[in-house]
């Protein structure tokens, strides 16, 4: 079992994908589940789960680094 961390490009909602390496599945697609995009689409025939982990609205915004200490002179 392969486990890859994904975010949705279009709502920015966290998703873990498992990939299953000894049972052979499908070609197909899976869709965000908050707003419809496309997460991911394979054409090999390989078995794939998608979870749903966090939204994008429950998440900690992205705050800028504080400015590095002054030196005074």
């Amino acid at each position: 079992m392969k486990i890859t961390n994904m975010t949705c490009s279009s709502c920015g909602a966290a998703y873990e994908m498992a990939e299953a390496v000894s049972v052979k599945g499908s070609p197909g697609e899976e869709k965000c589940a908050l707003c419809g995009a496309v997460l991911a689409q394979w054409q090999e025939p390989s078995l794939r789960v998608f979870r749903l982990v966090m939204a994008a609205e429950h998440r900690y915004a992205r705050i800028p680094a504080p400015p590095g200490p002054a030196f005074a002179k």
